[in-house]
């Protein structure tokens, strides 16, 4: 599920401890009921590609799902779609198959939509997928923001969401993303809240000198004699 490390434990008192535990349990539901939506638009985004089981299957394989939260999800998305896809009926489907097995010509090109439908299949999943996971990374990052709110005064900002990348043991990748989109939104609401009126400086751009602001360049005859300190006596 989600462990905080020791050296936090010990840095927090007992009453922040247990809200931290309720942040991360609030966090981990989130986190579920994110996966499961998205491994329900992800079946019906390949309902046309590949039977229930075999996309739910799929969504698995494709989003990093952590293994405690595996069951629950496919549970919850299993019923969520299991009265809206239809099954797939194979009336018919011996007979066309023998009808190809008798007609070798076609059998190059069986194999070759074959192989067209099952790279099809890999890219509509991927590009799925991507959906997915963009949608667990923001799940994340509210909670990150969330769970650094609740240390703000226990810790700095960066090492509070950085307590929770480690607490979920999320891997590299996913981790940064999270870390700095949620850094990022920690800095503006801070920026935000202490920016004051009489701090904002309006930048206005300086009047150009319109032609009789100009001055003229003086001429040489005009300009005064040098003035010198010491005269020379000849």
């Amino acid at each position: 599920m989600f462990a905080m490390t020791l050296k936090t434990m010990r840095r927090l008192p007992l009453a922040r401890r247990f809200e931290l535990q309720v942040a991360y349990a609030q966090a981990w539901e989130a986190l579920t009921e994110t996966h499961q939506r998205q491994a329900v638009i992800f079946v019906h985004r390949m309902a046309d590609r590949l039977p229930l089981m075999d996309a739910l299957a799929r969504y698995f394989r494709e989003v990093a799902v952590p293994i405690a939260m595996q069951e629950t999800v496919r549970a919850r998305a299993l019923l969520a779609v299991a009265r809206q896809v239809p099954a797939e009926s194979d009336a018919g489907a011996g007979s066309e198959n023998w009808e190809r097995l008798r007609r070798p010509d076609r059998w190059v090109d069986v194999v070759r939509r074959r192989a067209h439908h099952v790279e099809e299949t890999t890219l509509h999943s991927r590009m799925a997928a991507c959906v997915a996971e963009a949608a667990v990374v923001a799940t994340h990052v509210r909670m990150a923001v969330e769970v650094s709110e609740l240390l703000t005064d226990d810790m700095t900002v960066d090492e509070a969401v950085m307590v929770y990348v480690r607490s979920f043991d999320l891997p590299v990748k996913e981790g940064d993303a999270v870390f700095r989109a949620a850094l990022a939104q920690l800095a503006e609401r801070r920026l935000q809240a202490n920016e004051s009126p009489k701090l904002r400086i309006e930048h206005s751009p300086a009047p150009a000198l319109s032609a009789p602001q100009l001055a003229a360049p003086a001429s040489v005859e005009s300009l005064p004699a040098p003035a010198f300190g010491l005269r020379v006596i000849v």
